[in-house]
């Protein structure tokens, strides 16, 4: 038995820095249709993949994420959650099918389809010796998105991913993850606090290590001071909104 996979996976890093060579429209297909080989629930596809070569719609969709990788890619891929083509198959049908696609199981459905096809873009992209970030950034502004790439209704763009070949100068690694024992339940969920908060510690020190090393002492901050940053911000508040006006969570 091969660890190649294994292998590729646990070397996976965000790439921000790319040289300036397009991908070619074969490398794309192949992509495409590597995502296209992930589970989908019920055979129900529910997503679009929108490749971007345009540098106006680069420059435009920057201009949402406010990241330079955006523009600065071999490839932009942005990754859509869709029912509008089940929406067509509802029109000509008996029963009312937006009950499901129009409801929060619906869009969780969705939104799972969409994550298991990128993911296996990504790995096929590191495979092929090629970088990927994703961006979820692209959800700043999803009506604006939605302006850029025409979107029709019952379809929201979930975020996006840029791909290329890393720069010379490229230098990311993989960043220490949650212990195993932490996120591997067996059985059922153990929610000792002792546990939970020793094993939270423990891996503070780790992130904290990573960064002193990785900047010469210049980053310190721990794990959980990094999620409260985030998640301590209000951020996106409009989410319920934009996904109402694309037809989607209405039961």
């Amino acid at each position: 038995m091969s660890d190649y996979v294994y292998d590729l996976m646990r070397k996976h890093h965000s790439v921000r820095k790319f040289k300036d060579s397009p991908l070619s429209d074969d490398t794309v297909k192949k992509l495409v249709e590597a995502g296209q080989g992930a589970s989908t629930s019920s055979y129900l596809q529910t997503y679009s993949i929108i490749g971007v070569d345009d540098p106006e719609i680069k420059e435009n969709l920057k201009e949402v994420s406010g990241q330079p990788y955006v523009l600065d890619n071999g490839y932009l891929f942005v990754f859509v959650l869709d029912y509008y083509r089940h929406s067509l198959v509802n029109e000509k049908v008996d029963s009312d099918m937006e009950v499901s696609y129009g409801s929060a199981e619906g869009l969780l459905v969705g939104t799972i389809d969409v994550a298991l096809v990128s993911e296996n873009m990504a790995v096929a992209a590191e495979d092929m010796g090629y970088g990927i970030v994703y961006l979820g950034s692209l959800r700043n502004d999803v009506g604006r998105v939605r302006e850029i790439l025409d979107l029709p209704d019952y379809t929201f763009p979930l975020f996006g991913m840029a791909v290329g070949e890393p720069a010379e100068d490229e230098d990311g690694e993989p960043k220490p993850r949650l212990p195993f024992e932490h996120i591997f339940h067996k059985n059922s969920y153990d929610a000792s606090n002792d546990k939970q908060r020793r094993e939270l510690d423990e891996y503070d020190q780790v992130v904290s290590d990573y960064y002193k090393e990785r900047t010469n002492g210049e980053r310190t901050e721990t794990w959980t001071e990094q999620i409260e940053s985030f998640l301590g911000r209000k951020t996106r508040l409009d989410m319920l909104d934009q996904l109402n006006k694309a037809g989607f969570i209405k039961r």
